[in-house]
């Protein structure tokens, strides 16, 4: 065995001299160098989003902590859809440079007026950032942001950058708390049913539906028929379906501060599209698209 000593050695050195090697990169392999942010602007500081799509153009702003629209109209906003945009816009990578100082950006389609995004920061500072034609390639699309170069960014990237705006336009109608729920009751043509929460003890719940006793997880059932409804197009102005013939209503009664608040929520049934039903929340003055079989549906909501 001692004879085979020096050679163990010689081996041990060997191994542990290549790691050091490749640890240093003494062979000198070239690494994949970072690929650059399409902008390091901070998202903390941006006032005003204004979105162009070819004939869809739409702007955001921001007062305080609130997004509102502005244009073309004061939708309601998802707040989450907008946060979720903003990291996006701070993930999202560029490619490679197609030209350093353009002098002509129109043959690449470059327009951020009709396609592109501008971000206006607290201080009045503007960022625009012009989408153009696609690459050769197919996978990528022209870009400049401001007056810089011409660079690639990859066409996923921008279809998320440039999203319709109903993705950020709050379009869920029904919300509330299960947590908060005391009552509701849901009519519609010849059926209804009441879900009711008799405990006074927010550690414990006492279920009913039509009097009958139920679980937890059946009354969030119950609730989540209607509660998790959304609709998959841009709300109307609620005062535009005053004359329509009512479809259903839903009382809600919940917790507010230790008192108990009742609400209703009204269908209206679409004058010209008999596949479309609009709910107009409470207190609001936008009413919601539906589809009536998912009304339909949460007429019996324990048998689906």
């Amino acid at each position: 065995m001692k004879k085979y000593i020096p050679t163990l050695v010689l081996v041990l050195v060997f191994v542990v001299g290549l790691g050091y090697a490749y640890s240093q990169n003494l062979f000198g392999e070239e690494e994949e160098p970072a690929a650059a942010q399409l902008t390091d602007i901070d998202t903390s500081k941006i006032a005003g989003i204004r979105v162009a799509n070819g004939d869809l153009t739409y702007q955001l702003v921001k007062a305080g902590e609130d997004w509102t629209f502005t244009e073309p109209q004061n939708y309601p906003v998802n707040p989450y859809s907008v946060e979720s945009w903003l990291d996006t816009l701070t993930s999202a990578q560029q490619g490679d440079v197609v030209e350093e100082s353009p002098e002509d950006v129109s043959r690449y389609g470059i327009d951020a007026a009709k396609k592109g995004i501008t971000l206006t920061k607290e201080n009045g500072e503007v960022v625009t950032i012009g989408i153009g034609d696609a690459l050769p390639t197919g996978s990528a699309q022209y870009a400049r942001i401001d007056g810089g170069a011409v660079i690639g960014v990859d066409s996923n990237t921008v279809s998320s950058l440039l999203p319709s705006i109903t993705t950020l336009v709050n379009t869920t109608p029904f919300n509330w708390d299960d947590a908060d729920l005391k009552e509701l009751t849901y009519e519609r043509g010849s059926s209804n049913w009441t879900l009711k929460n008799s405990s006074s003890d927010a550690s414990s719940s006492g279920w009913t539906l039509d009097g009958k006793a139920i679980e937890d997880a059946e009354a969030t059932t119950v609730s989540g028929s209607l509660k998790y409804i959304a609709s998959d197009r841009l709300p109307v102005k609620a005062d535009t379906l005053d004359s329509a013939d009512k479809d259903f209503t839903l009382k809600l009664v919940r917790t507010e501060n230790g008192a108990e608040k009742t609400q209703i929520y009204t269908g209206k049934k679409d004058p010209d599209v008999d596949t479309l039903v609009w709910v107009i929340p409470p207190d609001s003055q936008w009413a919601y698209a539906v589809k009536p079989d998912e009304l339909k549906a949460a007429e019996t909501p324990l048998k689906q």
